[in-house]
């Protein structure tokens, strides 16, 4: 039995492929192309504005103070504000006067005696320099701890009044008797024979209450601008009826 060898030969097929850069080639560069062009576009997008750092440096750092104070003065503003150049040319307050129709008592006994009569009195009345504020100063019996003193006020001759609370003077006592005090503030322009107030005096306490309205013809005066004529006499006390309640 003989054995038979069998060759086997294998042939190598070579293919040549085609070249990238022939027709094919432009196909497979133009798939290339587009997918690198939308590559191209999607990181192409705009990218987001740079972060600007800013640098924050304090006055101390270059010898300056931190905090910087005005003061600015309350009564020059006031006065600017309040007081048009007008009104101060027109009427300036040191160009008033005040003028009295009736006297307040000229010694310590003529007070007592008003006192012991009436309890409350009128001890003084006075126009403050420089303004058109009227101020008084009342004496009272001190008959109990709680009471109110007021000066009831009228500008027209009693058609219509307002009671002004008067405010008690610290210090002012001397176990018989105590002090109060009111301020009240005439506004101009005044009238060519002055501005007229009348005025009485109450006394509120847990006893009664009590009046002083200068025997029965109130307390009367005039707050007169300098240079115009004022007029009084008998006609204005004539025309002053008394409110006493």
């Amino acid at each position: 039995m003989s054995k038979t060898k069998t060759d086997f030969s294998i042939s190598i097929l070579k293919v040549r492929m085609p070249d990238v850069r022939s027709k094919g080639g432009n196909e497979a560069l133009s798939l290339t192309g587009s997918t690198t062009e939308e590559e191209t576009d999607e990181d192409s997008e705009p990218e987001p504005p740079p972060v600007v750092r800013r640098k924050v440096s304090f006055a101390d750092a270059f010898g300056l103070n931190l905090v910087s104070v005005k003061e600015f003065d309350d009564v020059e503003v006031e006065s600017e504000v309040s007081q048009p150049p007008e009104m101060e040319a027109t009427h300036p307050l040191e160009e008033f006067y005040m003028s009295c129709l009736f006297t307040a008592p000229s010694s310590p006994e003529e007070l007592d005696q008003r006192l012991q009569v009436q309890m409350i009195e009128l001890e003084s009345i006075e126009l403050l320099p420089g303004t058109t504020t009227l101020r008084g100063t009342i004496r009272v019996v001190n008959l109990c701890y709680s009471k109110s003193v007021y000066a009831r006020i009228t500008l027209d001759c009693w058609n219509s009044y307002f009671d002004l609370l008067a405010e008690y003077v610290p210090g002012s006592s001397d176990m018989k008797t105590d002090r109060f005090t009111f301020k009240y503030t005439l506004i101009p322009p005044f009238e060519r024979q002055g501005t007229r107030l009348e005025f009485c005096l109450r006394y509120d306490t847990s006893v009664g209450t009590f009046w002083a309205n200068n025997k029965d013809i109130n307390y009367v005066l005039f707050l007169h601008q300098k240079g115009q004529v004022k007029e009084q006499g008998s006609q204005v006390l004539e025309e002053s009826p008394s409110l006493f309640t």
